[in-house]
């Protein structure tokens, strides 16, 4: 979509690394798709760490910028996209700022909030995490009662047969994909595999997020080869119809899959105007209580959706029997086996070493990594043997869960590893996985221990009962969640039979749940069914 002029910055000078490299190859797809003949010179900033990058909002038109940036170089390139009716004049030369932000790094959502209110719940939330979460369940109590009751409103469906096209569509078929962010997530791994069927089957993927992000996960493999456009927002609003219209006339779009992208959700009636014959796919994992989240917006726009995929029973039965969705659009199939290949059972028993008590996920307030610490300490002081504690994962909340080891007196039972290392090591060493989170869907590491021969003990939240044996299954409030699962691990402790008990139940449930359909199977052939 670019010519050859000026490209050295980006294709190897050794200014930028590749996630670098990568974020300002996104930054000029969407703004040679939006700018159809125009040429662009890019001033290409790095700021310090914590920043996150600017590439497609307004800011980039501004040729000022703040003190602290680090200006790496600049790049002048011409966009060969085809001109469309909607793209405006393609004479002289446009100026952009791109700013890279900082090093990869997610900033916790309550260090951004603003004002004295903010400083007081950042001070409560990080110096008493449990008192504050106590606070925060109950809320979610009272939010969820009513959020059950209400309705979500719906826009009305797109009704015409034959949208209106400026231009014929390119000859290159394509899928289009709407993510939040190439992060460490369940899912945007399954978005990520989906990315990679579509490659397999023959389709360019043209990959847009839309959340602040360094995006840590661009240099995927997956991704090799696509279209990725890290938008920053705002955008313009004659730039999106732009964009949007670059990538339909450059492109044969056949279908669009939706993973978690409100950006993209909220532009699907003006997509089904323009070509109501695109299939669109929104994948849903989790049903978000506080916010209503993603199955809201997927409710919201159902009239445009033409198929719901969901990952979990819970999920099939909320959208049809809460919400009265056609069943017939409503596809159940599930990430049974996503991440569990290479991963191997151990022994029923493990003689050697401490009881050991793992840990695995993302170290955000969903997962909710403090509130195993705590568990970790009550067990630390009850447990009736030998116990040890792996906390596995990073992200927003390191620095909480680095102090918090120190302070609760856990540095000589506990070991931290980074997503670095493999979670089948983790598995290996682990005689029971605890699942700490507020609110899930159905989480991919209960599979992955299953698959390793560990028992699970949960919040029961989402669709977890579906996998985890039921004794196993702990109430999501704080201090219940401690005492309870403190109880259960206890029991597994003394009594190896109840721990095998638990684990023949968690597996049967698992063999019952591997007889669903299959997302990976059933996403194959459904892009197998949009070629040409």
């Amino acid at each position: 979509m670019l010519d050859e002029a000026g490209v050295g910055l980006v294709e190897g000078s050794g200014l930028l690394d590749e996630r670098e490299r990568r974020l300002v190859v996104g930054a000029l797809n969407f703004h040679a798709l939006a700018g159809p003949g125009h040429t662009f010179r890019l001033t290409v900033l790095r700021g310090p760490r914590g920043t996150m990058p600017s590439l497609t909002d307004e800011t980039v038109r501004s040729i000022e910028w703040e003190d602290d940036r680090e200006v790496v170089g600049s790049v002048v390139v011409r966009s060969t996209v085809r001109t469309t009716v909607t793209a405006g004049s393609t004479e002289g030369l446009i100026d952009l700022a791109v700013d890279l932000g900082g090093e990869p790094e997610t900033a916790s959502a309550y260090h951004q909030l603003p004002g004295l209110l903010g400083k007081v719940r950042r001070g409560v939330r990080f110096f008493a995490p449990v008192p504050f979460d106590v606070l925060r369940q109950a809320r979610t109590d009272v939010t969820e009662r009513r959020y059950r009751k209400r309705d979500v409103p719906r826009k009305a469906p797109v009704r015409i047969t034959r949208g209106a096209t400026a231009t014929e569509p390119g000859t290159v078929p394509a899928i289009l994909f709407g993510l939040h962010w190439l992060e460490l997530g369940g899912a945007e791994r399954f978005a990520l595999e989906t990315i990679q069927q579509a490659k397999d089957a023959g389709f360019v993927p043209i990959v847009v997020t839309d959340q602040p992000s360094t995006h840590p996960w661009i240099t995927r493999p997956e991704l090799d080869g696509a279209v990725v456009v890290p938008l920053t927002r705002p955008v313009q609003p004659e730039h999106e119809a732009a964009f949007l219209n670059g990538l339909l006339t450059t492109f044969d779009v056949r279908g669009i899959h939706l993973h978690h992208s409100a950006w993209l959700a909220g532009r699907l009636p003006w997509l089904k105007s323009v070509r109501p014959d695109l299939p669109v796919i929104d994948t849903l994992h989790i049903v978000e209580w506080r916010t209503g989240g993603f199955v809201d917006i997927s409710v919201r726009m159902t009239n445009v959706i033409d198929t719901h995929h969901v990952i979990s029973p819970m999920l099939r039965d909320y959208l049809i029997g809460k919400h009265g969705i056609d069943p017939a659009r409503v596809k159940l199939a599930t990430l049974a086996n996503l991440t569990t290949e290479g991963i191997t059972q151990g022994p029923a028993t493990r003689t050697d070493g401490p009881f050991t008590v793992a840990f695995v996920g993302r170290f955000t307030q969903q997962k909710r990594p403090y509130l195993f610490l705590q568990l970790a300490a009550a067990l630390k002081d009850s447990a009736p043997g030998e116990v040890r504690f792996i906390v596995h994962g990073d992200g927003e909340l390191s620095g909480e869960v680095h102090g918090l080891v120190g302070r609760l007196g856990l540095a000589g039972v506990l070991e931290l590893r980074t997503s670095e290392q493999p979670v089948s090591r983790t598995l290996a060493d682990a005689d029971v996985l605890v699942v700490s989170s507020d609110n899930e869907g159905l989480t991919l590491t209960s599979f992955e221990a299953t698959a390793a021969g560990v028992p699970v003990v949960s919040t029961d939240v989402g669709s977890q009962a579906s996998l985890i044996a039921d004794d196993l299954l702990v109430p999501r409030h704080p201090y219940p969640f401690i005492s309870t699962a403190a109880e259960r691990i206890r029991t597994m402790i003394t009594s190896p039979e109840q721990r095998k008990a638990w684990l023949d139940e968690q597996a049967a449930k698992a063999a019952a749940f591997a007889k669903l359909p299959d997302a990976r199977t059933w996403v194959r052939e459904t892009y197998e069914g949009w070629l040409p």
